[in-house]
């Protein structure tokens, strides 16, 4: 599949002006709001204890108190941290682009921009690049050297290109990433496959997942102008020709349907949803999305 040539300049040393202001603005925004969101909601098992007359009844543990002969409650005790895992889609369709910037290289910015800003917070941050499979995987670790490695990896031009399988990716994740953990998907969600979102529900209920959908503009309609076009399947060598403006209207209808559909599925599974546009800045949606979360928990 012909593209255009990754341009990722992520080095703290070189980065561009622009990138370092995303970065600022998104660290503004959620410094102090992340912890409000996302720290002291949860709540973990802690031990037992004998219970007392000040203590609320529905807190006993009838099991564990016949177990042991006397009357015991459940302690729970809240944690301040946790896992963030970043799963990156850097398959084909991922690498495309009709504004001059790839999808790949704007979620590969989004990524490393939002990674800084949790970093600041104290929460450990990993990385997953995938395909059809796990091409490159960071364990989620706390410090500035698995930022580094996070900036290594996304600027590493093989690990781009490939398949799509994100059912199997998924799962494979849910088999070493600790419970306790938050997953930030960033994709095109181009090549699903049917039943996907029921591998997503499963995941779903055990860790906090957020989903944010990165979309070239052509991904949503065709060119204004008629014409006709050679269109390429990312996923496999069938190419044809098509007339832009007898299938224009066809083809932005579906595509409307199909984001409609995706966001569904995360927001029925009481998951976060972000949709961003390749020809516009990432940070206020991104911002306007903590933001509404925010405003739930308070």
């Amino acid at each position: 599949m012909t593209i255009k040539e990754l341009q990722l300049n992520l080095n703290p040393r070189f980065k561009e002006v622009k990138l370092k202001a995303r970065m600022d603005i998104l660290n503004k925004a959620l410094e102090g709001n992340w912890n409000t969101i996302f720290k002291g909601q949860g709540m973990e098992f802690a031990g037992y204890r004998a219970y007392t007359f000040s203590d609320d009844a529905t807190k006993i543990d009838w099991g564990a108190s016949l177990r042991a002969h006397e009357t015991l409650v459940r302690e729970l005790e809240e944690y301040h941290n946790f896992n963030v895992f970043f799963l990156m889609d850097v398959s084909n369709s991922m690498l495309f682009s009709s504004t001059g910037r790839l999808k790949a290289e704007y979620a590969a910015e989004l990524t490393f921009s939002l990674a800084h800003s949790i970093m600041q917070s104290g929460d450990a941050i990993g990385l997953g690049m995938f395909s059809d499979h796990l091409v490159a995987k960071i364990a989620p670790a706390l410090g500035k050297q698995v930022y580094s490695r996070m900036s290594r990896e996304l600027m590493n031009k093989e690990n781009y290109g490939g398949n799509f399988d994100i059912e199997k990716v998924l799962l494979y994740v849910s088999s070493f990433l600790k419970d306790r953990s938050m997953i930030i998907i960033i994709s095109d969600f181009i090549g699903l496959k049917e039943g996907w979102n029921k591998y997503l529900h499963i995941i779903g209920g055990r860790y906090d997942i957020i989903g944010i959908m990165v979309r070239d503009p052509r991904d949503d309609e065709m060119p204004d102008f008629g014409g006709q076009f050679l269109v390429e399947d990312p996923y496999s060598d069938k190419k044809m020709f098509i007339d832009s403006k007898q299938y224009a209207n066809i083809y932005k209808a579906q595509n409307k349907k199909d984001e409609e559909f995706i966001k569904n599925c995360f927001e029925k599974s009481k998951l976060g949803f972000i949709s961003l546009k390749t020809d516009q800045e990432f940070q206020e949606p991104v911002i306007n999305y903590f933001r509404k979360r925010l405003a739930l928990v308070r």
